[in-house]
């Protein structure tokens, strides 16, 4: 063999070993990429919006709290059909105790102005309700927070809604380590 033949077969060779890497390391790169992402997606889990507010009422130590089954939360939210995939809600189930905690799980985000707008009319609703009727659940109202996590909407009507909301956070946060069972 002559030795112009032989430096084309190394060079054929070589053409071929490197296109046989570069194609083993985009295969290898596409599976680490995809491990990480399907991880990613794990490490954010779906709760459900009864998870959440059991979660809640037990961080918080809330007692006395009745859950009104989603069929019957249309009694309390006049929610547009589609609007949420999945709800809560708890209310006392004392005469003199006003605490309420909801968490509504959206159908999709362009559905959060929908949704916002339903519980501000609520809230609004029950302050002129109580606003002339009783004093504490008039002041409790008032210091009622809403907080989105999306796809969730939390609702506490509470005497301390921003540890209400506190918890809520730490519950739906991605780098939490609470478990909820």
């Amino acid at each position: 063999m002559s030795s112009t033949k032989r430096k084309q077969n190394n060079i054929a060779l070589t053409i071929l070993l490197i296109t046989l890497i570069i194609i083993i390391s985009c295969v290898l790169s596409f599976f680490t990429v995809s491990f990480y992402v399907r991880n990613k997606e794990e490490d954010r889990k779906e709760y459900t919006a009864s998870q959440i507010t059991s979660a809640v009422i037990e961080r918080m130590n809330y007692e006395n709290l009745s859950e009104i089954s989603p069929s019957n939360i249309s009694k309390y939210y006049e929610i547009p059909k589609d609007t949420i995939k999945d709800c809560s809600m708890y209310i006392s189930a004392r005469s003199d105790n006003f605490t309420e905690i909801a968490c509504f799980r959206l159908a999709s985000e362009d559905k959060q102005e929908q949704l916002m707008a339903v519980i501000n009319d609520y809230i609004a609703e029950k302050t002129k309700t109580y606003k002339s009727i009783r004093d504490n659940a008039y002041s409790m109202i008032n210091t009622s927070r809403t907080d989105i996590k999306y796809p969730y909407v939390f609702v506490a009507i509470t005497s301390d809604s921003e540890a209400a909301i506190n918890a809520f956070e730490s519950i739906v946060s991605v780098n939490s380590d609470s478990v909820l069972s």
